[in-house]
């Protein structure tokens, strides 16, 4: 992690501005060590990923984490047998995500719940000679899921901070980002009104969250294919949380996508 990582973070007990901890120069690359707060509160460092969650999960979202950490490394490769059973290409429709992306000038971008890192992966090949204009920040509560987006990136020349943090309290400052994006995760999160509040904070005034999960359309549901899709897997029955969007979100949308299997939801800050 560098200067510009932490100049994006706070600390998740305090709320303060971090530091690195110890005799680092300015401008260093820290891979292994530690950070502090402005109130002391100290937050380890490993490959260059830092770890700043707080407070501990729940059980149950403790399990969903186990999932997530032992499907890491065949992941990418589970997701794609989505792309035959719901007649999509999952890899093109990720790029609807960027639909909201402005013409032009810098944009601060993270991916909540980042996974293998697949949203930025096709941000790169959308954005290949441009992605210099983009801030990118990948948080994720599944440090498996942390490490294969590290080592992609990597592999991509991609510059992107990541972070070991909680969706509930996110680890990052007020009015920060252009774009906050979601996807595949948030049905199955303890408290998804907190977690669209922590969403909004973070985007800055006029910034778009975008958020993405398994849901069939209303239509979609009474034919014969959605019913089955459904008795398969029981998340396609969930409907769009708009219920929980803070009262301060403005211009709510909401669509289908990916053959009417997923809902998408945008709203402005």
């Amino acid at each position: 992690m560098n200067e510009p990582h932490l100049a994006a973070l706070k600390c998740p007990k305090c709320g303060k501005k971090i530091r690195l901890s110890g005799n680092f120069e300015p401008r260093t690359e820290v891979n292994e060590g530690e950070i502090v707060c402005e109130k002391g509160h100290v937050w380890s460092v490993t490959n260059g990923i830092p770890s700043l969650v707080h407070p501990p999960v729940s059980a149950d979202d403790a399990k969903w984490i186990s999932d997530y950490d032992e499907m890491a490394e065949n992941y990418d490769e589970l997701v794609k047998q989505y792309d035959d059973w719901l007649g999509i290409d999952m890899m093109k429709e990720r790029l609807r995500l960027f639909h909201f992306v402005p013409i032009e000038g810098p944009v601060r971008m993270i991916d909540v719940s980042i996974g293998t890192g697949a949203n930025f992966m096709a941000l790169h090949e959308q954005y290949k000679d441009k992605i210099g204009r983009f801030n990118l920040h990948g948080m994720d509560l599944s440090k498996e899921m942390l490490q294969v987006s590290c080592r992609k990136f990597g592999q991509a020349k991609m510059s992107v901070s990541l972070t070991h943090g909680s969706v509930f309290n996110i680890p990052y400052q007020t009015n920060f980002f252009n774009i906050v994006i979601h996807s595949g995760g948030i049905n199955t999160f303890s408290d998804i009104s907190g977690t669209l509040r922590e969403m909004l904070r973070i985007a800055r005034s006029g910034g778009t969250i975008i958020v993405v999960d398994e849901g069939l359309s209303p239509r979609k549901r009474e034919t014969k294919e959605g019913k089955a899709i459904i008795k398969a897997n029981n998340l396609f029955a969930s409907k769009p949380p708009i219920q929980h969007i803070p009262d301060n979100a403005k211009d709510v949308e909401v669509i289908y996508v990916m053959n009417e299997t997923f809902y998408q939801i945008a709203f402005k800050k």
